[in-house]
């Protein structure tokens, strides 16, 4: 369990930047039983400063893939991955992506006859375009598909 945890941890550093400690938290809320923990519990299941975990769990909450709930009775919050939020994260990181269509557009008509700059940049501008046109249908899929595989 702990190498798949440092795994997923490699993973978000990498593709999102995210501190590995986070990651740590992320795959570890993931996966826990039962599904909603203490910052404490996080902090000793990770063998992590409680520092560290507070100021991790803070950004978690801030990019919305966890959440903070309390209970009557019980002084210490409980953090618990929304997974249900994750299609939204996603949704919201390929349209920053997209973006890049619009951003390569102006280059083109900077540099508009320039040979081999206007070549390289016309390259990366038909990917992201062909990207930008290919989203929606990905969406409608997911959101026709992964709503019937959540029923099952």
């Amino acid at each position: 369990m702990s190498e798949w945890i440092e795994q997923m941890a490699a993973h978000f550093e990498a593709s999102e930047g995210m501190p590995l400690i986070a990651g740590r938290i992320l795959a570890f809320l993931l996966i826990c039983d039962p599904p909603e923990r203490t910052a404490a519990e996080l902090s000793h299941g990770l063998s992590a400063s409680t520092g560290s975990v507070s100021t991790n769990v803070r950004l978690l909450l801030r990019l919305g893939i966890i959440s903070k709930t309390t209970r009557q009775g019980r002084e210490a919050a409980l953090y618990r991955v929304e997974e249900d939020r994750w299609p939204e994260l996603v949704r919201q990181r390929m349209e920053r992506v997209t973006q890049l269509e619009e951003i390569t557009e102006a280059g083109l008509r900077m540099f508009s006859g320039q040979g081999e700059r206007a070549r390289r940049l016309r390259t990366v501008h038909e990917f992201y375009q062909w990207l930008s046109e290919e989203m929606p249908e990905l969406w409608r899929r997911w959101e026709r598909d992964g709503r019937s595989r959540r029923r099952s």
